[in-house]
């Protein structure tokens, strides 16, 4: 192979950039030429520059190739190495590469410069940091970001086996030094022929490239860059001699973005402690779901599962280095620097490969307790974590017990991040939080609130779940995610039944997940739980409520007609046989078949496949009406469940799991027989054993995903006897008659009487959930109309037996839910006005301004009184909450005040508060910025404020976020949901166009929801809210009320 380096000769001596030196021989000798030859000389390089601009212009359009330089084997094998932050290549002889500290020349392929990677300038939130410009789209659109809209190029009939990595962040150029080595497996199944190498990466240049066979000969290939530098290519040359080419071994010298986009492997920055100016820099990773190649050349997809061996080169004084495994070894590379050898890994995909460089501090280590917990943290927040150790090391004994598997690594990192885009991440070993789903405030002046503690268990039990499912058995491609997002989220709930069962977790299943399902999946624009994936933004936005909550809710229907025991075993058996390696939901279906069968609870006619496949590969979920043909007859119909209103020509149908109870068999003990509503029938009539005056209800304790409709008397029946009903049912007859009103399966008159008898059980804490979620969208609908002050005097007569019963205080014997019941009503008392709760509200916050650091105020009530205070309140104020949001050290205590900021109705202030959201020197982290911005667009003044704000502000909101947690898809969603009448619909039209002009193609399907969004809400203020309009006025005059 021909060397890159010049000749070495004694003379004078030049260095380059990397060092090498250049020789002269001699001092030229210098001599007179004449003018002729000046311009001819002058000429000629003329003539040459420009024919050199020509042929560039001609081949900027082209795949960038990096050939193999001596187009043939060369028996100097050579591997990557790292000389401090430069990489090179250094020769060791035949065999696997290995990754070492040294120096060294090297025979080897060097690629021009990317010129869409500016190494040399540090990401802004004014410059384009996101990607690059993209040379294959049309002129005219300003920032395009067409890379997430491309279609995934794979690599097929080659397997990834091992990878040996090197990294190193430099903090100040914004950027990664690394080298890695790939050990790769032909795949002979796949095809005979010998197919390209595709390698994933996304904002990363190749510096130098090699290709191995496997007795470490270099093999003669061409290099070069796809689409849009999405990806690298190998085409490998077919050798004379004709040998099959099995395994090949990779070598890359790369650099790659060290992003402030929460992407990646991306850095941040936190205060020190007691100060606020001095800051400690951190690098983290988030690869999931496919940004592994922003930071490293992979084959960066589910199914190419391979062992890695990591190694971080990293600033001596950095106190923390972790990666998935433990570390083997430490060595100097240079003055100052070090470099940690991590323990190979498992087989796993590259979405789990982890890494964090920081000054974070080890604060709690589960002594005697295998696999060893360590969990990291800001030392000032270390006594938030008690609760999470406490918790995992109940839950991780008994999801061994469950999956009857024992948790296969030595340690588990958990890292509280102090900047993070997801609520976690379920890296194999090393998990990390965002800060507020992580740490728990235990003392008196900062304790959590039930509801924050909740949502803190349910997280660390998501991610304990996924080192199961997910981790050791992954879905092959993403459009199976909820295999192991539906699965983890169910069984969160599973992990709290046990380790927290005094909070009757799966009573706030049904409001968290099960309604969170059906509100997301009622439009006719709801994908399938699995559907065909092909472009990197799909991949991103199938990380919903449809792949999580309507996973777990199908999940939990599955475990109901299948039997406790049989979903048990069948589960089991998945994760046995399917451990390391990557599985379909068909494998899941074939293994619960046979345990239905086995079990006999799945009648032999059937199998899951059959019944599943109508809820997975189908959008919507069913509304099943149940009318009284006889005394002892249903008539059992289903529909698809839609907005705006129901749609005769939809055909959709779904195998039904059918339960009924009846008044004569409510006592029963016997298991709730289940009873099939089979995909081929729109009807059935079914025999049931009650009296004609029974009440008769369908889906037992509510594990169908479905809504149920009644006929008019039966609806009557049951709520003449809604108390003696179970408190689930109760809850489902709420939030169903307020949905199926929506929608137009029924009038206003059921759900309203509902709201009269709900009002007269203020403990009915299953009802009074479903019956909030039904009064927030009234209260959405009506909060700038004519009728508004109307209805806020019905709600307040309806809330105040209630909010006077339960009052602000928590007592001694309140549980769990009776603590989270007391913040719902005390919420509702205060947003409908309620004058003792708005007084009381205003009196103990000023309180705690009169003395900051004693804040009385009880934990279960602080975002409902922040809230209300800042809504009622001036600038003081708004002032006092913004300074204890920079102050405070508790992460939950920082979301509170964030969601309260936007709740005041000055609209300067909103606009400021907007603002601050694109400005880090206001301490809102990115993180945080939907959840400010949520808060403002919400408000019912600050509606107009958000959406001018995003429409003006579109291109630089979207630059400042980026497009990895989809920030500007959640703004959206929020802005337009108190959108209700034509004029705004033409408003967001422009709002799309503009989006569309910026090519901003990743929000396509959020503005498509949007869109429908707005049409939903007109048509109902078209169709129910005049007959409303009369409803409450009438109510009013009936029952005296002074408005």
């Amino acid at each position: 192979m021909k060397s890159h380096h010049h000749e070495m000769d004694t003379g004078g001596q030049l260095k380059t950039k990397n060092g090498q030196k250049y020789v002269i021989n001699n001092a030229p000798r210098g001599k007179y030429i004449s003018s002729f030859c000046w311009y001819f000389t002058i000429f000629l390089v003329t003539a040459l520059l420009l024919l050199a601009i020509v042929l560039i212009v001609l081949l900027f359009n082209q795949p960038r190739l990096c050939t193999s330089e001596n187009g043939h084997t060369n028996g100097n094998s050579s591997s990557l190495v790292a000389t401090g932050s430069i990489f090179t290549i250094s020769s060791n002889g035949k065999g696997t590469p290995e990754p070492a500290v040294a120096n060294g020349n090297s025979n080897r392929n060097r690629c021009s410069h990317d010129p869409r990677l500016n190494t040399n300038r540090q990401p802004s939130g004014s410059a384009r940091n996101d990607d690059y410009i993209d040379d294959d789209s049309g002129g005219g659109r300003e920032g395009a970001q067409d890379d997430e809209q491309d279609i995934i190029t794979r690599s097929f009939g080659w397997n990834p086996v091992h990878y040996k990595l090197v990294i190193e962040p430099n903090f100040d150029r914004s950027i990664n030094n690394g080298t890695v080595v790939i050990n790769i497996q032909r795949d002979l199944s796949y095809s005979q022929k010998l197919l390209p190498i595709i390698l994933d990466i996304n904002q990363i240049e190749i510096l130098t490239s090699q290709v191995l066979d496997s007795d470490g000969q270099d093999i003669a290939y061409d290099a070069y860059y796809g689409r849009n530098n999405l990806s690298y290519h190998f085409r490998i040359k077919e050798r004379d001699e004709g040998e099959n080419l099995l395994n090949i071994t990779l070598l890359l010298e790369f650099e790659s973005r060290l992003s402030d986009t929460l992407q990646g492997f991306y850095k941040g920055f936190f205060l020190e402690e007691g100060s606020t100016e001095d800051k400690s820099w951190f690098a983290s990773t988030q690869f999931s779901p496919i940004d592994a190649r922003r930071a490293f050349p992979c084959f960066d997809s589910p199914d190419m599962k391979a062992t890695f061996e990591i190694s971080l080169v990293h600033p001596a004084a950095k106190q923390s280095v972790l990666s998935n495994t433990e570390v083997i070894r430490t060595s100097v590379v240079r003055p100052g620097f070090l470099r940690e050898d991590f323990e190979t890994t498992p087989r796993m995909s590259t979405y789990l490969v982890a890494f964090v460089i920081s000054d974070l501090q080890l604060v709690q280590r589960s002594e005697g307790f295998t696999p060893q917990i360590n969990i990291w943290s800001r030392p000032e927040v270390g006594r938030m974590t008690s609760y999470v150790q406490r918790l995992t090391i109940r839950i991780l004994p008994y999801l061994e017990r469950y999956f009857d598997l024992k948790f296969n690594m030595k340690k588990i990192d958990m890292v509280a991040v102090p900047d993070f885009g997801f609520s976690a991440m379920e890296n194999w070993g090393l998990i990390t939080f965002r800060e507020s789903a992580f740490l728990v405030p235990e003392d008196n002046n900062k304790s959590s609130s039930a509801k924050h503690t909740e949502r803190v268990a349910l997280v660390v039990a998501h991610e304990l779940a996924h080192q199961w499912f997910g981790n050791l058995v992954t879905p092959r491609w993403w459009n199976d995610l909820w295999l192991k997002e539906g699965f983890a989220t169910y069984m969160s709930y599973e992990c709290l039944n046990f380790a927290e069962k005094k909070w009757r977790v799966f009573e706030t299943f049904i409001q968290n997940e099960l309604q969170k399902a059906f509100e997301k999946d009622s439009d006719k624009s709801s994908h399938p739980i699995s559907f065909p994936v092909d472009h990197a933004s799909d991949i991103r936005r199938i990380f919903d409520p449809i792949s999580y909550s309507k996973g777990a809710s199908i999940i939990r229907m599955m475990n109901s007609f299948l039997g406790g025991e049989a979903f048990k075993a069948g589960i089991t058996r998945y994760l046995e046989k399917y451990q390391y390696d990557n599985a379909e939901q068909e494998d899941l279906w074939e293994i619960l078949t046979a345990y239905g069968h086995e079990y006999g609870t799945l009648p032999e006619s059937l199998d899951v496949k059959e019944i599943m496949d109508t809820w997975t590969l189908q959008p919507g979920y069913p509304v099943i009406t149940a009318e009284r043909v006889g005394e002892r007859t249903i008539r059992i119909t289903q529909e698809r469940y839609m907005l705006p209103t129901k749609d005769a020509a939809d055909e959709t149908r779904w195998y039904v799991p059918i339960t009924v109870v009846t008044e004569s068999t409510k006592e029963s003990k016997e298991p709730v027989e289940v009873r099939w509503l089979s995909f081929e029938n729109r009807t059935i009539e079914m025999e049931i054993e009650a009296d004609r005056d029974d009440y008769v209800y369908l889906n037992v304790d509510r594990t169908g995903y479905y809504r149920v409709n009644y006929d008019y008397a039966s609806w009557k029946k049951l709520t003449n006897n809604f108390p003696n009903l179970p408190p689930v049912t109760r809850s489902q007859l709420v939030d169903d008659a307020f949905n199926l009103a929506r929608a137009e399966f029924i009038q206003y008159d059921i759900p309203l009487t509902l709201i009269i008898l709900v009002s007269q059980y203020p403990q009915d804490i299953p009802a009074w959930s479903s019956l909030t979620r039904g009064l927030n969208y009234l209260n959405d609908m009506m909060s700038r109309e004519p009728v508004y002050e109307a209805f806020l005097a019905v709600m307040r007569s309806i809330l105040r037996k209630s909010f006077e019963q339960l009052g602000f205080e928590d007592r001694p014997e309140d549980d769990h839910l009776q603590m989270m019941h007391r913040e719902r009503i005390v919420g509702l008392a205060c947003k409908f006005g309620i004058d003792k709760c708005s007084v009381r509200a205003q009196t103990l916050y000023r309180r705690w301004m009169t003395d900051f650091r004693d804040n009385q105020i009880p934990p279960n009530l602080k975002q409902v009184i922040y809230c209300t205070s800042l809504r009622d309140g001036g600038v003081p104020e708004w002032n006092f909450a913004y300074k204890r949001y920079k102050e405070t050290d508790s992460a939950s205590e920082k979301e509170l005040i964030l969601s309260a900021l936007g709740c005041t109705v000055k609209p300067w202030l909103l606009s400021k508060y907007l603002n601050m959201t694109l400005d880090p020197s206001s301490g809102i982290l990115k993180q945080d910025g939907a959840r400010a911005f949520q808060s403002v667009a919400k408000n019912y003044v600050g509606n107009d404020i958000a959406f001018n704000f995003l429409y003006e502000n579109i291109d630089r909101i979207s630059k400042y976020f980026g497009d990895g947690f989809s920030t500007l898809s959640k703004m959206i969603d929020s802005v337009t949901s108190l959108m209700n009448q034509k004029h705004h619909k033409e408003q967001f039209d422009r709002f799309a166009r503009k989006a569309h002009k910026h090519g901003l193609g990743t929000i396509e399907k959020a503005i498509h929801l949007a869109e429908e969004q707005i049409l939903n809400n007109i048509h109902w203020r078209s169709r129910s809210y005049y007959k409303l309009e009369e409803f409450l006025n009438q109510l009013i005059r009936d029952l005296h009320m002074n408005m």
